[in-house]
């Protein structure tokens, strides 16, 4: 009984953990003072340089304007307080996975799995100091399937912008 809900709790475990849509990391400027930003809009040259196709560009635009929105942000077309630049990539990758087979113990053999692996870097820049204020990084995005980006992309923008603004100390 024991090892069934061992096994019970690694499972739930593991699949909490895949949930995840991306891996994120972000890090901003500690003197900046994030209350003070209403407004936003887009590094548009930045936008147009995307080597992305124009369905995810949009996904993700559209994506970054409705999590704003519910921060409290507000677009404008000029003279904002800051100024968003998108980075986008993708690389083939590989993965490795033990699986659990059986009864709760691991044995048998590794699945190995190749997938387009994403990378998306959203910049949030002082427009009026022209620094870099925040950054969030989400990558290993996995993108292979075509169908489901429409939902994985806003899920991982989400994701990214959860921590901003960072929190006021």
């Amino acid at each position: 009984m024991k090892n069934i809900s061992l096994f019970v709790a690694l499972f739930s475990f593991i699949l909490l953990a895949s949930c995840n849509a991306v891996n994120v990391a972000t890090d901003y400027d500690r003197t900046a003072n994030f209350n003070t930003y209403k407004t936003y809009s887009y590094h548009q040259k930045g936008i147009d340089k995307l080597s992305i196709n124009d369905l995810d560009k949009n996904r993700i635009i559209s994506s970054i304007d409705k999590e704003m929105a519910t921060k409290g942000f507000t677009k404008v077309t000029s003279g904002a307080d800051l100024v968003v630049n998108i980075l986008a990539s993708s690389t083939q990758e590989v993965r490795v996975d033990n699986d659990i087979y059986g009864y709760g113990y691991w044995g048998g053999y590794p699945s190995v799995s190749d997938y387009t692996a994403g990378k998306i870097i959203i910049d949030i820049i002082d427009d009026k100091k022209n620094i870099l204020v925040w950054q969030g990084v989400g990558s290993d995005l996995n993108i292979s399937n075509i169908s489901a980006k429409n939902d994985k992309i806003p899920q991982a923008i989400n994701e990214i912008l959860s921590k901003f603004p960072p929190l006021a100390k």
